[in-house]
């Protein structure tokens, strides 16, 4: 299953497309959306981020419809998108995501704290794993296996 920050709906309360159908939205463009965030932002916060995080929700919807508008759609606003994301130079400085990474602008959670990010470091008060053993050890590759709390997590999240 792919990562996602962000439900059809809450991305269509955003931006109305025509001809973008909502499954489309959930099986291509929100999966891009978390898997540019998570390559942005990676270095500094633990992903994947967790499901109260409004920033992650809020950047999801929108480099999912940068990527709508860099396939499929006008051009000029698709650089506009990018700029106010990523910023201008390759360093990022002036976009959103520049200034996350700067530690300038918070990432926000649903109750309303904030958190920076780290001066070099990184950030794993967002991580969704925190607590679990970690799959991949030192172990022979045919003796790993996933943490049972993090397996009975992942099923409760199904019900």
């Amino acid at each position: 299953m792919a990562i996602k920050y962000a439900t059809p709906d809450q991305f269509t309360e955003v931006y109305s497309l025509k001809g973008i159908t909502s499954e489309d939205i959930n099986d291509t463009w929100l999966p891009h959306g978390a898997l540019r965030i998570n390559e942005e932002l990676g270095g500094c916060f633990i992903t994947p981020f967790s499901s109260n995080n409004q920033t992650a929700t809020d950047l999801s919807i929108r480099f999912a419809y940068l990527g709508i508008l860099e396939r499929t759609r006008n051009q000029t606003d698709a650089a506009e998108m990018r700029i106010s994301l990523l910023g201008i130079d390759q360093d990022g400085k002036g976009g959103r995501i520049g200034n996350i990474k700067r530690g300038n602008s918070p990432m926000i959670t649903t109750s309303g704290d904030s958190f920076f990010a780290d001066d070099g470091s990184v950030n794993d008060v967002w991580g969704n794993h925190d607590g679990y053993k970690p799959v991949f050890d030192m172990r022979d590759p045919m003796c790993q296996r996933v943490d049972p709390d993090r397996i009975d997590d992942e099923n409760l999240e199904d019900i």
